[in-house]
């Protein structure tokens, strides 16, 4: 319903246009545009490279075949402790004059803590481990404020935009690997998702014609709450055909929806002053859906090689997904991303490692206010310290070893989002109105500088 650029409305219809543009604020989260965490410590070193080549508690996210080669008790948590990232939107709020366009920059600047993931992995009986595990794969929050006031020579104008937008998915369940011979394992998880939306957006424009002397202005406050219930399910395995090749395979299912509870509120007031003084104006609490279950998300399939060799591993890693149709900007383009990574023991109680990775948007086109159409790319390194601590004899085993673990993680995220646009070249007329649209993506560019910490304990 929210008209594109090029297109007139009818006046004061630019007030529900407004009130729409801003509610399409939160679909680019959905999306999961942008770039992600890398969920445990093995996972941080490399890039999330450990389809094949990984053996930490973390492959009960990535692959849970790879904890059937676990042989310990292991505790591991950790978190983006954390999280600078950087939104610049070049134009994302224009302003339409008799004289001309004028534009203006969108930028974001926030820091937070993503808790990331804590697993508990533990033997239930010879080459099989059962984990319980809770991941944070989806972490974000938006403070942006574009404000701006000026006057040409036939308007004066002013405008504001105030989007906060926070949005958390949590992923809890049980994963279970096996080995079934020592060049075979495979493994399941089943995760409960939880995801909350929550946003509030205010947005006002003025404008005076000089010369008429006619005024018109339009404001809107949006808030919405979004949860969603549903589950997700991964089902993996790593072959070893020779000494060194470890080849590895996961299934996601992708989020498959089952509930979802929304609210959503909004006030609209547009009004005015015309030549010879008389007013006009509105206040309306605008009625809006409480929305339907969010579309399931497709089936994703990870592709790993690794090569292992006697101080660690290098690896490649590919992960594709369909793409999804749907109308009202449900549909997504297909899915791909690559990762590269290592990890190294350079001493024997020192392990670094390092890994790039690429991940392509999956959104058709940015033609809403804020919805991101980014291509993502990024580097991570780290090092994990192990410290063992030597038990007494009537202990069950002869060791407690200590993994503290710290990375960083860099990646710059480029694309397009879309701008919103507010026409004041017809407040000239008696039945002139600020028009808004939506539309016309502009350039738009996402970095993130994460440290990652975290620590485990084997015993």
């Amino acid at each position: 319903m929210v008209r594109r650029d090029g297109h007139r409305s009818r006046p004061f219809a630019g007030t529900l246009a407004l009130v729409l543009t801003l509610l399409g604020v939160a679909r680019g989260a959905w999306a999961g545009e942008g770039d992600v965490p890398t969920l445990g410590n093995e996972a941080a070193l490399s890039a999330g490279t450990v389809v094949a080549a990984g053996r930490g508690v973390g492959m009960a996210w990535y692959n849970p075949a790879g904890l059937g080669a676990n042989r310990r008790a292991r505790i591991e948590t950790s978190s983006q402790a954390f999280v600078l990232r950087l939104r610049h939107v070049d134009g994302g709020v224009a302003t339409g004059l008799p004289d001309g366009e004028r534009a203006d920059d969108i930028r974001s600047r926030e820091i937070v803590i993503i808790p990331g993931a804590t697993v508990w992995a533990f033997r239930v009986a010879d080459h099989v481990s059962l984990a319980l595990a809770l991941f944070v794969p989806s972490f974000d929050e938006i403070d942006m404020d574009a404000r701006s006031q000026a006057a040409s020579p036939e308007v004066a104008h002013g405008q504001q935009i105030r989007v906060q937008h926070s949005q958390r998915r949590y992923e809890a369940g049980p994963s279970v690997g096996w080995e079934i011979t020592p060049e075979v394992r495979i493994g399941a998880s089943a995760f409960v998702v939880y995801d909350r939306v929550a946003r509030s957006s205010r947005a006002w424009a003025w404008g005076l014609d000089l010369g008429s002397e006619n005024e018109r202005f339009v404001q809107t406050d949006v808030s919405e709450s979004v949860r969603s219930w549903g589950t997700e399910l991964v089902a993996g395995v790593q072959w070893t055909p020779t000494a060194h090749l470890v080849l590895g395979l996961a299934v996601r299912s992708g989020q498959l929806w089952l509930a979802q509870n929304s609210e959503k509120t909004a006030i609209a007031t547009h009004g005015g002053t015309t030549t010879g003084g008389s007013q006009s104006g509105d206040i309306e609490f605008v009625a809006l859906d409480s929305g339907v279950v969010r579309p399931h998300d497709p089936l994703e399939l990870d592709v790993g090689f690794a090569y292992r060799f006697a101080r660690g591993w290098v690896a490649l890693d590919g992960v594709a997904a369909p793409a999804r149709r749907g109308g009202n900007d449900e549909g997504r383009r297909a899915r791909w991303g690559l990762r590269a990574g290592t990890r190294v023991a350079v001493t024997q109680n020192l392990v670094l490692g390092g890994g790039v990775y690429a991940n392509r948007s999956t959104t058709v086109v940015a033609d809403d206010f804020l919805d991101f159409d980014l291509d993502t790319y990024g580097a991570t390194f780290g090092g994990e310290l192990r410290r063992p601590v030597r038990l007494g004899r009537d202990e069950r085993a002869r060791t407690i070893v200590f993994t503290p673990t710290a990375a960083l993680r860099y990646a710059l995220s480029i694309g397009h989002a879309g701008r919103m646009r507010f026409d004041l070249t017809d407040l000239d007329s008696a039945a002139g109105d600020v028009i808004t649209t939506t539309g016309a993506p502009v350039a738009a560019r996402v970095h993130d500088l994460a440290l990652h910490l975290g620590t485990g304990v084997e015993f």
